[in-house]
């Protein structure tokens, strides 16, 4: 190796050795600036609340039973946010030693020849942050007509989350309450009105990729460098924003077991799925 590039070698290893995969990932983009000032997590959950209550009392406001909102106040929405960064960062150098030989004669053609030695190796990181929360409300506690007016004044936020744009839920869970009153689950021993035991869950997730590679090459006449396949320094960050909300008959303090169980499977889910990479 000649020692100008042993001399180049050398800080770009370092470079790569205190990039992507070797801390702890912040959740937001290098532009944004630290969480911590931000509020990153609290501003996607206040965002998802506010689109949530708004939902709910969009759907009582359109669908009624016996004259009442479709959606019972004792009906509870269990929210559930998850936030997972993954960055990675390789180290691909390759190196060949060339020795030219003097040429040969074959059936009377002049052939070149010359010696190669290849060396190469790979070193690769990766670092893996989820931050997950999860919250229960009762919809008779959020969703009055005089409850959260704050929501109205909250404004849309910077941050480069997709959780901050419009999901989908006041349309979704129209839906969802219109199929529920039409074809409802069977009466609860107890003889309640309204949406029996019907549970109904939407998942939302969006999964932003980043990559990029350098490779400087060099073609000297005794040593060639990262001429093959493989970039010489490459680095990419994965950021899955999650979010599931279970909506279903609940307590003041927590959901019905059935409900539970419906939360409790699609988080298995969603694990099941960042686990294969999905």
């Amino acid at each position: 190796m000649t020692s100008r590039v042993r001399r180049l070698a050398v800080p770009l290893s370092l470079i790569t050795l205190s990039g992507c995969g070797t801390y702890v990932p912040h959740q937001t983009e290098f532009w944004e600036g630290p969480e911590i000032t931000n509020d990153m997590a609290l501003r996607i959950k206040k965002h998802i609340f506010c689109e949530t209550v708004e939902a709910i009392k969009f759907v009582n406001k359109n669908l009624l039973v016996d004259g009442r909102g479709a959606l019972p106040d004792r009906y509870g929405v269990q929210m559930q946010i998850g936030l997972t960064v993954e960055e990675a960062g390789a180290l691909n150098p390759g190196l060949t030693l060339n020795h030219t030989l003097a040429n040969a004669t074959a059936s009377g053609v002049t052939v070149a020849q010359t010696n190669n030695l290849g060396l190469g190796g790979t070193l690769s990181s990766t670092a893996t942050r989820t931050d997950t929360s999860y919250s229960y409300y009762l919809v008779g506690k959020i969703a009055g007509e005089n409850d959260n007016l704050w929501c109205d004044k909250l404004g849309k936020f910077s941050d480069s989350s997709p959780l901050e744009g419009d999901l989908g839920i006041a349309s979704y869970l129209k839906a969802a309450v219109k199929s529920a009153v039409e074809l409802h689950s069977s009466e609860p021993i107890h003889g309640t009105t309204g949406l029996k035991v019907d549970i109904f869950s939407y998942e939302v997730k969006f999964i932003v990729v980043s990559n990029g590679n350098v490779t400087p090459s060099w073609k000297l006449v005794t040593v060639s460098a990262n001429t093959g396949n493989a970039p010489f320094i490459s680095a990419g960050r994965t950021r899955t924003h999650d979010l599931v909300l279970t909506f279903g008959p609940g307590g003041a303090s927590s959901p019905t077991l059935a409900a539970l169980q419906a939360h409790f499977t699609s988080q298995v889910v969603q694990s099941n799925q960042r686990r294969n990479g999905n």
